[in-house]
């Protein structure tokens, strides 16, 4: 039958669970932008099922079809509302409680005695122990009982090892020493919002530990961390010890004995999903099942049987999972596909994955925004969506052959992994090119390794070498697995760091893929590709808006704790470091804030890279910068200084032939054609040995506009300066010599330097005691109150300079 191009239209009709996951989308959207309280939310809903009620109730006492009409309508709206009712309501009670609001409050200087069930355990590459409780009271020392309201808790221990983090199972009661605290907020625009991680987890206090916690009880077999537990360690008795963490991950989604470079390798090979259970790990468990559910149709009653069969499979596996919300949102779907195919009702998939994302939404709404939730369903409608356009690339007669399964299999994983591409950039600031061709190899290895293993497992919890026999063939496909996905990772554009300019890529991206599913539909392909086109041409208008819109010099004074890092964004798209932050045992500037913002920003070189002295709360982030970005230029002030930081830079760089140049007084760096950096220090004639004050001093100039960097000088460099350039020092933004130290920022310096705004870099109650109170005053004396920002009490600080004006951007709030 031919279809008239004219009067086609999308068969709605055909997907009415679609069509109700899109309004309850569209009310999830509403209450989430509005804040809608939960009581009119709730009143609106109701109301509206009432009037659908009522309408029903006159078309059949009337017949009137308008009335049948518009209760279908009431109908639709009331799934809109419904929507909106459950998003508020779960906003109403997610919020911290009276309780943990007070803890940190009242307590934060006392140490609490923590009484309850462990959840999980868990110990960093850095040595802190991470023991994650639901306690059911909070005690003192002395038995006084604070409260008996159910609070979820993370309690940290520091300089903690591998055998304590492994003595707290799941399910163990404990008894804990700590000293409450509240949940800190992120530092820098791109760091980890841990905040918000555990959140999501209902924590809204942390403690800090003391001592070793008590075990007052063992978990047992009545509770699902017993058997996390003997899961964990079948797997340990029955893999190899190189394999086991590996085999942890991708049979039961335990990733915290992984080796922190693998699961970068499984990220930039685009196979980390396999790490994390989700629909794929949930459709080998039901391969087994699915084979003999012919043999179910035979027996009387036996649909109802192998339902039950399949939904106490789905629960035992989602139980030694932790329940993981991707689980539960798989077995939601799969317990549907079951369904159908148990009772012979004919599998239409789009409607039963809408009716999936339908249920799921209606019980926890927030799964909108989870970016699990969204790669599953973007993932499952792709392959529904995209799979019968390959079928039709392919005649009937070679559409079953082998290699034509391999192509399809290859094509369809290429279409998935692309549909996720803005998902991933969004998130992930990467994207793999090889994940494609990785996926197609690694999947059936994946299937053949999760089937084995576990089969081992439980072999071996009855008889332990006969499961090590059985999981040898799965050991050996770990290894291969791991050496594969390294391999891969290696290869040069194996993934690619990008950053989503503007969202209108999720729109163009949708109407790009409804391009291609619609290829051999000719009544909606002009229009899919009308539609692509407007929207690309949106986009790009709206690009260059927002590039004429933002011409400014940015600065990024980095929250590193007590040390120095500025990032210098030019209008012209330049970018450049002043100092790269610190150095300590457990990680350094570099790894921790500079480079996931450098990424974020998609930032891939840098033109040139300013340290202003040699110690290593300036220099300590340099190494790693300079082994991840392209660096074009380093300006040293020429200081030599003897240690193992500075002479792993100077070799580093001499390694990859970065030039480092030392500026003089008086010289021009043009960050780009309108912005030059005046060179005004170290001044020759100076005296001291200490590096602080023959650090390397510039002035920006925007416009009008003047930012003045000055490291660490302190006051015989200030002298000098004051001395050689006078009311020249004249700066709308200054940075506070040596993080507020006494030794800097005097009054006759700043009487020259009259700062519009002054920032402060430092660390919150740092050993140094910076900033001083005499340094404090003398700021404040030439600058207001309002006008002094402290990265210790407000994290990162972002200022746009236009030239005339300076604008704080409030990053927290975007």
């Amino acid at each position: 039958m031919s279809i008239n191009r004219t009067t086609y239209q999308f068969p709605f009709t055909h997907y009415p669970a679609v069509r109700l996951v899109l309004l309850c989308i569209a009310g999830i959207l509403i209450a989430e932008f509005t804040g809608i309280s939960w009581i009119a939310a709730l009143s609106v809903t109701l109301s509206v099922f009432a009037a659908a009620l009522t309408l029903e109730w006159i078309k059949r006492k009337t017949l009137r079809t308008e009335a049948g009409t518009l209760a279908v309508l009431m109908y639709l709206l009331f799934i809109l509302c419904l929507g909106m009712s459950v998003t508020s309501l779960q906003e109403s009670r997610s919020g911290m409680s009276m309780v943990e609001e007070k803890l940190p409050a009242v307590f934060g200087a006392d140490t609490l005695r923590w009484h309850g069930r462990v959840t999980e355990a868990s110990l960093s590459a850095g040595g802190t122990m991470a023991v994650f409780i639901t306690a059911d009271s909070v005690k003192t020392p002395s038995g006084r009982l604070i409260t008996t309201q159910r609070i979820n808790t993370q309690i940290r221990y520091f300089r903690a090892d591998s055998a304590t983090a492994a003595a707290f199972q799941p399910g163990d009661y404990i008894v804990a020493s700590g000293v409450p605290s509240e949940v800190p907020q992120r530092r820098n625009p791109h760091d980890f919002d841990v905040r918000s991680w555990l959140a999501g987890m209902g924590i809204f206090v942390q403690a800090v530990g003391h001592g070793t916690p008590e075990i007052t009880q063992k978990a047992g077999p009545f509770h699902w961390g017993w058997w996390r537990t003997r899961v964990r360690e079948g797997i340990n008795r029955v893999f190899s010890e190189q394999q086991a963490p590996l085999a942890q991950a991708i049979l039961i989604g335990q990733r915290t004995g992984l080796d922190t470079e693998l699961r970068q390798d499984f990220s930039r090979a685009g196979i980390a999903h396999l790490m994390a259970v989700s629909g794929m790990h949930v459709g080998f468990v039901l391969i087994p099942l699915w084979f003999v559910i012919p043999y179910f149709w035979k027996m009387r009653g036996g649909s109802v049987a192998g339902l039950l069969l399949i939904c106490i499979t789905l629960f035992l596996y989602a139980g030694i999972t932790g329940f993981s919300p991707s689980v539960q949102r798989a077995s939601v779907f799969a317990l549907f596909i079951a369904i159908a195919r148990l009772f012979r009702y004919r599998r239409d998939p789009v409607n039963l994955t809408g009716l999936a994302a339908l249920l799921i939404l209606l019980v926890d709404p927030s799964s909108l925004f989870q970016i699990g939730f969204q790669m599953s369903f973007g993932a499952v409608l792709t392959i529904f969506v995209m799979l019968p356009v390959l079928e039709r690339l392919f005649s009937q007669e070679h559409r079953r052959r082998w290699y034509a399964r391999v192509i399809q299999l290859t094509v369809l994983s290429l279409f998935i992994q692309f549909a996720l591409m803005p998902i991933l950039i969004h998130r992930f600031h990467e994207f793999s090119l090889i994940g494609p061709f990785m996926n197609t190899i690694a999947a059936p290895i994946t299937q053949l390794l999760f089937i084995l293993g576990f089969a081992g497992v439980f072999t071996g919890m009855m008889y332990e070498q006969a499961g090590i026999l059985l999981t040898l063939p799965a050991d050996y496909l770990t290894m291969l697995l791991a050496r594969l996905t390294t391999w891969s990772a290696s290869l040069p554009g194996a993934y690619i760091e990008a950053r989503l300019g503007s969202l209108w890529m999720y729109p163009f991206w949708v109407s790009l893929f409804g391009f291609f599913a619609c290829l051999f539909n000719p009544a909606l392909r002009f229009k899919a590709l009308i539609l692509c086109g407007i929207i690309g041409i949106v986009w790009q208008i709206d690009g260059v808006r927002n590039q004429h819109t933002q011409e400014h010099l940015q600065l990024t004074f980095f929250d590193v704790g007590q040390g120095d890092a500025v990032l210098i964004q030019t209008a012209e798209g330049r970018n450049y470091l002043y100092d790269t932050g610190m150095w300590s045992p457990f990680g350094n500037s570099g790894e921790r804030f500079i480079l996931p913002h450098l990424r974020a920003e998609g930032i891939r070189k840098l033109d040139g890279i300013f340290l202003s002295h040699p110690h290593a709360d300036h220099i300590g982030g340099l190494l790693p910068i300079l082994e991840n970005v392209e660096v074009d230029v380093i300006y040293d002030p020429g200081f030599e200084y003897h240690s193992a930081i500075f002479a792993g830079y100077r070799a580093a760089a001499g390694r990859k032939e970065i030039p480092v140049v030392i500026p003089s007084p008086g010289e021009v760096i043009w960050l780009d054609e309108r912005t030059p950096a005046y060179v005004l220090g170290p001044l020759p004639g100076l005296s001291s040995s200490n590096p602080n004050e023959h650090s390397l001093v510039i002035q920006i100039h925007y416009g009008r506009q003047r930012v003045l960097l000055t490291g660490d000088a302190e006051q015989q460099a200030e002298t000098l300066l004051a001395r050689q350039y006078g009311e020249l020092l004249k700066s709308d933004l200054y940075k506070a010599g040596h993080h507020g130290s006494r030794t800097s920022s005097h009054d006759f310096f700043l009487e020259y330097v009259q700062p519009r705004k002054t920032v402060v870099s430092n660390a919150l109650n740092n050993r140094y005691n910076h900033p001083h109170p005499e340094a404090a005053r003398r700021i404040l004396q030439h600058s207001d109150r309002e006008r002094l920002f402290y990265t210790a009490l407000d994290g990162a600080q972002i200022f746009r300079l236009d030239g005339a004006e300076i604008e704080y951007v409030n990053w927290r709030d975007k």
